[in-house]
This record gives C-alpha cells, sequence and structure tokens, in this order.
C-alpha cells in the first residue's frame, strides 16, 4: 500500500490549491494528495477520480520527485502544429503557392503536399492563413 504522508505546511499549501487554484486537474490531484494523506488507499483515490491506479501512482511519483510543479500537466502534449512556422521555406512556400490560386485552397494543399510530403489539410491551411 502506498500513501503520502504530508508534512503540516505541505498540507496547508495543498488545501489552498485544492480550494483555489484555476485549474481542475490540479485541483484534483492535490486533493488526492490529500486523501491519501488522511489513509485513502491508491484503488480507492482511482475508483473516486474515475482514472486508473497507474495515474494515481504517477502523480504520487511526480508530487515526491517535483512538489507542486509535479501537479501540472507536462508541456509539450497533443497534437504538434502540422506547420512549423521557423520553417521559413515551407511557410514562403504556402504564401507563394496561396498567392497564386487564393480562392482554390484545395489545389493548393494538393501542391504543397506533393512538393514538401506533408499530410497538410484545407481546414489547417486556412487556420495557418488566419493567424498569418
Amino acid at each position: 500500500m502506498r500513501f503520502i504522508k504530508l508534512k503540516e505546511s505541505e498540507k496547508l499549501e495543498l488545501e489552498d490549491i485544492y480550494h483555489n487554484h484555476s485549474k481542475s486537474h490540479v485541483r484534483q490531484r492535490a486533493h488526492s494528495l490529500l486523501l491519501s494523506n488522511r489513509g485513502f488507499n491508491v484503488p480507492k483515490l482511482a475508483e473516486i477520480f474515475s482514472t486508473r491506479t497507474h495515474t494515481v501512482r504517477g502523480w504520487f511519483s511526480r508530487w515526491e520527485k517535483e512538489g507542486i510543479k509535479g501537479l501540472k500537466i507536462r508541456p509539450g502534449r497533443g497534437l504538434k502544429p502540422s506547420i512549423n512556422i521557423a520553417d521559413a521555406a515551407f511557410v514562403a512556400s504556402i504564401k507563394e503557392e496561396v498567392s497564386f490560386d487564393p480562392h482554390k485552397l484545395s489545389r493548393v494543399v494538393e501542391k504543397l503536399n506533393t512538393k514538401w510530403g506533408t499530410k497538410l489539410t484545407v481546414k489547417q491551411l486556412k487556420s495557418f492563413l488566419k493567424k498569418n
């Protein structure tokens, strides 16, 4: 059985986070640590928070290694952008192709995908053009 034993200062800090933090996932993780300190085991916490025991143990490990920072979601998750703004040649190619045929973006996407070997969609191209 794995439990988290908190110092009084940690408990006060986690209670403040649990009641006041803007992100729900941080509040949830703080709450799980507080409950573990009160004697709730990992399977019970997994049931309470509708997650796996592996996930709860991960929260505990990150708390032990990183403290408060471990409660937040790490950067780098999610779908990576299909158009890298730092790739100046690709961005210039997009702008050039769009200037040739601005009303038929499906053709532009087709040309870019053939030329660069990408899997760009019309929706992604529209989103990029709106932002840039």
